[in-house]
């Protein structure tokens, strides 16, 4: 049955340029997909839709959470030092008890609902190295029935014992992780998860980052992306003490940047957490090789980094994209990257900018820019319900403050309802289903 959705209506049509429709109808098939896009009664609706009526609250595209980590949601606000220090103490503990399958169940579905009620309908997301919580991840992101690359974490060197896997079963495991999710797409058989996933999930090679890896093992890592094609994630330069430390590892490498690529990480398919120091010759590599920094700004300032240049990496052509990195990010709310991802500028960052990465711009990061991240006809009915009380604009430049007021109360913007591919999977008060 065709529904209409009637809301005023927000999205990006580029990094520059917005639709908005104060008295929007958003029309959606049986199969999930946009058909109509318009005014209210602009006459798209057919006879005998389903009507669905939020009134004045403000229906935007599901927000991307680029850079998420699963098991990290129950040391969200612990005491923070610097970031190796942090990830010893605290973040390694926490991964550990994943290879109890009940705990890793238990996180996956919380973290996954966390982020549904924050409006996010797509993540990139990092598992632990356990093979069977990785599994249980894809599993309970097909249940709340959220859009999710997800990646088993591999690390071989530099963490505690119980974290660690050689690199060939490691590599193994994650190639197996890739063949079992293409069968569950095959309508003719029956996967490792439970239904047919629609294209909903995906796997990424995910190497921790370059302390936690052998060269052997970032080899393998580079290999399995060539063979597969599939997404890698990864951190890349976030704090100065990593850079000096992957320098003593790495020496034959002029930069942190040159150890991905030499290894074969670095491509279209790349998501590069926080991008902090980087030279402008690193910055031009990730340009030509179309890989995506992912800016993580609550977490920079959690563990206090340094300060991501966005106006510099967007002008020397590197695609950007928008992360909770929770557990150093402190929520699930991509509202709140936005808004703190203005804070960290020296100057304002256009409102519409920062609309498009949390949306459109994160959509394409994740290979999904054909399916989602705005409500152009076609594309998946991914959007969340606010009630934001947008005003009605009386000119252009009401439209940036109608922005600035989302993004910057955005505590006090609360979701009411998410829908992905058109089935309502969050509501306030119930659980995704």
């Amino acid at each position: 049955m065709t529904t209409v959705y009637r809301a005023a209506i927000l999205h990006a049509l580029s990094s520059e340029q917005l639709e908005y429709l104060p008295h929007g109808e958003l029309v959606v098939d049986d199969d999930g997909v946009i058909v109509a896009l318009g005014n209210a009664g602009g006459g798209d609706a057919p006879t005998g839709a389903t009507r669905v009526d939020y009134g004045d609250k403000l229906l935007i595209p599901g927000l991307v959470d680029a850079h998420v980590h699963l098991p990290q949601i129950d040391i969200i606000g612990v005491a923070s030092e610097s970031l190796l220090d942090w990830l010893h103490e605290y973040v390694f503990p926490s991964e550990s008890d994943c290879a109890d399958p009940d705990v890793a169940r238990d996180r996956a579905r919380r973290s996954f609902r966390a982020m549904l009620a924050a409006g996010t309908t797509a993540c990139a997301a990092y598992s632990s190295s356990h093979t069977r919580a990785t599994e249980i991840a894809f599993e309970e992101a097909d249940r709340c029935g959220i859009r999710a690359v997800i990646g088993k974490v591999l690390m071989d060197r530099g963490a505690p014992a119980a974290l660690l896997q050689d690199s060939a079963p490691a590599l193994a495991d994650t190639a197996a992780l890739i063949d079992a999710l293409a069968d569950a797409w095959r309508p003719a058989a029956r996967g490792r998860w439970s239904g047919p996933t629609e294209g909903r999930l995906a796997v990424a090679i995910t190497p921790r980052f370059a302390l936690s890896c052998s060269p052997a093992l970032l080899t393998g890592a580079g290999d399995l992306a060539r063979r597969t094609g599939v997404h890698v994630q990864t951190h890349l330069a976030e704090n100065a003490s990593e850079l000096s430390e992957v320098a003593r590892l790495f020496p034959a490498q002029r930069d942190y940047t040159s150890v991905y690529a030499h290894h074969g990480l670095i491509g279209a398919r790349s998501l590069l957490a926080h991008c902090i120091h980087l030279s402008d010759a690193e910055l031009d590599h990730l340009a030509g090789a179309q890989a995506t920094a992912v800016h993580c700004p609550d977490s920079n300032f959690y563990l206090h980094s340094g300060r991501f240049e966005l106006a510099r990496v967007r002008e020397r052509g590197v695609s950007v994209a928008l992360g909770s990195d929770v557990g150093a990010g402190t929520c699930h709310s991509i509202v709140e990257a936005m808004r703190l991802a203005n804070y960290a500028q020296p100057q304002q960052v256009p409102p519409a900018l920062l609309f498009y990465l949390a949306t459109l711009g994160g959509a394409r990061a994740l290979g999904w820019g054909d399916r989602i991240g705005n409500l152009a006809v076609g594309k998946q009915a991914d959007f969340a319900i606010l009630e934001a009380d947008p005003p009605p604009l009386r000119d252009p430049e009401q439209l940036s403050v109608l922005l600035s007021r989302l993004i910057h109360k955005g505590r006090s913007a609360l979701v009411h309802a998410v829908y992905v591919g058109g089935a309502r999977r969050y509501e306030r008060g119930v659980d995704c289903a």
